[in-house]
């Protein structure tokens, strides 16, 4: 959402305000499916990747984590 957000505004500010699309008619079209859809598939990549080193992680007792080895 972070990046898709800002990139949506910022080619709806260009699109408003730019005299190279004055010669479009219609609306601005956002694909709402496809933005969704990259949205869901990067945030089902970053669980993915990050799955792994959280549940070894987790599986580090408290105290030998913060123990101070010499």
């Amino acid at each position: 959402m972070l990046g898709s957000l800002p990139g949506v505004l910022t080619t709806w500010l260009m699109n408003r305000n730019s005299a190279a699309f004055e010669s479009l008619e219609g609306g601005f079209p956002v694909e709402r499916a496809s933005v969704g859809g990259l949205a869901a598939a990067t945030f089902v990549a970053s669980l993915l990747a990050t799955i792994g080193p959280a549940r070894r992680a987790a599986a580090i007792r408290p105290a030998l984590a913060v123990r101070v080895t010499e």
